[in-house]
């Protein structure tokens, strides 16, 4: 049922994917992971390129690369599109991951309600297409305590079956009985694919003839002497192919190759592992089998916890989560593996992170230094103007209370006392119950104490906001077991989900800045709150200029915003900033961004005005006739 949910999802983001404008950043996040991309074409894990960023580069070169595949998969999908679809798909794993660790704390039936209400709060929707920063973050965060808790739970299960006893050394003529057990065909075929198996991998790390016959036809193909039908497809491919100097398509090729050669590795020896297990079974079983039985899911939950702290450095927050768990079920018996799992996710950081190469500590311990630098950004709440680093206790909470719908709100209420009780119902339980507190509750005191500055709302500690849902989900389990009619709980079911129905469809595709009824919806929060602060609705406004714009018209970005409107301009627009001072432009284009920004532009006539329930995002101006 999950998965036929995401599925729906997935086809109705599809459908929609076109609505949403560019966020804040990301064309400087496109930039940078393309940047950190042809660090790894240089080579040198020991040397740290010239690249500069505060937060990990992880995911910014895995959607630096969906992006680009996406266009050219669907070629009227712009690369902010792809992008935007890469997040959803992200989203899209995180709430089925989000269901997996309900289950382990809930009856299924619960566990499936909070992780609906999860998925349709229209706030964590929204982020879930347009924030390339938090959204992931959050989703890789569930990822590492999902994969270390049941790397856990796999041990717990190994050891009880007494898989983990020592035993003597295999004998050779263990393998070789079960070897000449095998009939004569099924070795040659095995033979074959092992020798076929290793050939490929001498190939793509040594020999590289692969690579060099690839490089030799691409130079027969830009010439138009290699075959007919590859060359014509080439020229239908690449438009204006010979604009373009050899040598970029050679670089293309070398770039293609460097990571095709890991994907290609990754397959090669999980097929040489396959032939193993099936030549000699037994043997597998008792060597590599019993490895992986034992190691296999701690050595994934440590490359996950490293590419998460790839994401930003907050990501050790989960292995500690995952150490606790660890120990608290393992008691001493938790070191090796812990060891291991460390050791695996502190390597695969430092492979990810290209800044942290030659000197991993300086790296992490510059980026750890520049936090305070986040506390001097302007907040609106309540009306009110603060620094980020001078917030109001009761800052988080309030937003969670005014931004989540009122049901979630009033299920985690519930839910509070009686996560307590649930906790004593078993050892384990008690323990992820606490965990869950500690997830939730650690990054909501650091901001009210004001030890991390945050600012644009509660977006920065996103990955806290899934425990909270777990509270609800032990308050909603309260309120189910008080009512036995299952038509009452199905009515209330539908009750609580249909707020933020409504709000996603209502406020679509602006679903981020949802407000509840306690403020009175977006209406209410208009002036005292933030709204539009990464100024998605300058995509629709940008498609108003161009459907009205005469030939070559020029554009003015108000606030200097060029970035997130030049991917949606026609081409002969001319796009300027505020601060060029360029005369006479045809047309304005503001949005709200920051505290206290206004979006009127009072030089020019109001052509067009961006809202949503009400409140005003972006304005559209045009020149004044006889002006």
């Amino acid at each position: 049922m999950v998965l036929l949910g995401l599925l729906f999802l997935l086809i109705l983001g599809v459908v929609t994917l076109t609505d949403y404008g560019a966020s804040m950043d990301e064309h400087r996040n496109l930039t940078t992971g393309r940047l950190f991309l042809q660090a790894y074409q240089g080579g040198g894990f020991l040397r740290s390129p010239d690249v500069e960023y505060f937060n990990g580069p992880f995911y910014f070169m895995v959607f630096t690369v969906t992006s680009r595949l996406f266009h050219t998969l669907h070629r009227s999908w712009l690369l902010t599109d792809g992008l935007h679809l890469t997040n959803f798909i992200t989203f899209l794993l995180g709430v089925f991951l989000f269901y997996r660790i309900a289950l382990r704390l809930m009856p299924r039936g619960v566990a499936l309600f909070v992780t609906a209400l999860f998925i349709t709060q229209p706030v964590l929707f929204g982020h879930g297409f347009i924030n390339q920063k938090d959204t992931p973050l959050m989703v890789f965060f569930l990822a590492s305590v999902e994969l270390g808790w049941a790397a856990v739970e796999s041990r717990l299960m190994v050891e009880r079956r007494g898989s983990t006893e020592q035993e003597g050394p295999l004998r050779r003529a263990g393998v070789a009985l079960e070897w000449r057990r095998l009939s004569l065909a099924r070795r040659g075929w095995i033979g074959v694919g092992g020798f076929l198996g290793v050939i490929v991998l001498l190939d793509l790390w040594w020999l590289g003839g692969v690579q060099d016959g690839a490089q030799g036809l691409l130079g027969k193909i830009y010439s138009g002497n290699g075959p007919g039908f590859i060359v014509g497809l080439f020229r239908w491919i690449a438009e204006d192919a010979y604009k373009t100097p050899l040598s970029a398509y050679v670089a293309k090729v070398e770039s293609f190759f460097a990571w095709w050669r890991i994907v290609v590795t990754v397959g090669v020896v999980a097929g040489l592992l396959g032939l193993l297990r099936h030549a000699v079974p037994e043997s597998y079983a008792n060597t590599l089998g019993k490895w992986f039985r034992l190691w296999g899911l701690v050595v994934v939950a440590g490359i996950v916890l490293g590419l998460t702290t790839s994401i930003r450095a907050v990501a050790p927050f989960a292995g500690v989560l995952v150490a606790a768990y660890w120990i608290g079920r393992s008691g001493r018996r938790a070191t090796a593996g812990l060891v291991v799992y460390g050791a695996v996710a502190a390597l695969t950081t430092y492979l990810t992170w290209p800044v942290l190469w030659g000197n991993p500590l300086v790296g992490l311990a510059h980026r750890v230094s520049e936090l305070p630098t986040f506390a001097e950004f302007h907040v609106r709440f309540w009306g009110t103007l603060y620094f980020s680093g001078d917030l109001p206790w009761q800052y988080v909470p309030s937003l969670l209370a005014i931004q989540l719908t009122l049901p979630a709100v009033v299920v985690f209420l519930v839910g509070v006392p009686y996560s307590w009780v649930l906790s004593k119902l078993d050892r384990s339980r008690r323990l992820m119950v606490a965990l869950v507190w500690i997830w939730f509750g650690v990054p909501v005191v650091a901001v009210m104490v004001g030890l991390t500055p945050i600012y644009n709302n509660f977006r920065h500690i996103l990955f806290a906001v899934p425990p909270a849902f777990l509270i609800m989900g032990f308050g909603a389990w309260k309120i189910g077991d008080a009512l036995r009619a299952p038509i009452v709980r199905a009515g209330l079911v539908v009750v609580a989900l249909a707020p933020g129905v409504l709000g996603i469809v209502r406020l679509h595709p602006y679903e981020y800045i949802y407000y509840n009824e306690l403020v009175g919806g977006v209406r209410g929060a208009d002036g005292r709150f933030e709204l539009d602060y990464w100024c998605t609705g300058l995509r629709e406004a940008m498609t108003v200029v161009n459907t009205v714009a005469g030939p070559e018209a020029r554009v003015e970005s108000i606030s200097n915003y060029v970035d997130l409107l030049a991917p949606f301009a026609r081409e002969d627009l001319e796009l300027v900033q505020e601060t060029q001072d360029v005369p006479d432009p045809d047309f304005a284009i503001a949005c709200r961004r920051g505290p206290g920004k206004s979006v009127s532009i009072p030089e020019m006539e109001t052509l067009y005005e961006v809202r949503a329930d009400g409140a005003l995002l972006a304005t559209v101006g045009k020149r004044r006739e006889g002006e």
